[in-house]
Order: C-alpha cells, then sequence, then structure tokens
C-alpha cells in the first residue's frame, strides 16, 4: 500500500492553517497509536506524521485557492 513513490505517481498538494494542520498531526498520531496496539503496521504513519510536520510553509492568502 505504503511503499516508494513511483516517478510516475501524481503528487497532491492541500493548504491548510496551523490548526488544521495540528488536527492532522493528532489525528494520524491517534491512528498510529491505535495500530501499535493492535500489533499492526504503524512506520508509514510515523513517515507521514513527519512529512506533515516538515511540509513547507507559504505566505498567507485571502481564502483558499485551488491550484
Amino acid at each position: 500500500m505504503f511503499g516508494k513513490r513511483k516517478d510516475d505517481e501524481q503528487m497532491i498538494g492541500i493548504i491548510v492553517d496551523d490548526t488544521e494542520r495540528r488536527i492532522i498531526v493528532r489525528a494520524l498520531a491517534d491512528l498510529r497509536d491505535k495500530q501499535r496496539m493492535e500489533h499492526k503496521n504503524h512506520d508509514f504513519l510515523d513517515t507521514l506524521i513527519v512529512k506533515v510536520c516538515d511540509a513547507p510553509t507559504t505566505p498567507t492568502r485571502s481564502g483558499y485557492e485551488r491550484s
């Protein structure tokens, strides 16, 4: 399911504010903890949490944009 990205795989970006970013990280951490308690694979969630935390920020603009 998760692994190395293929060269032809499409990348998707989303624009969220700091509060939304924290909600996403918390939800991923909760899912990771649930997977860990059920002795299921959770490595991909750790990687995803790091990606969300390290995602670049952009200048603030009014409203949402669609690219």
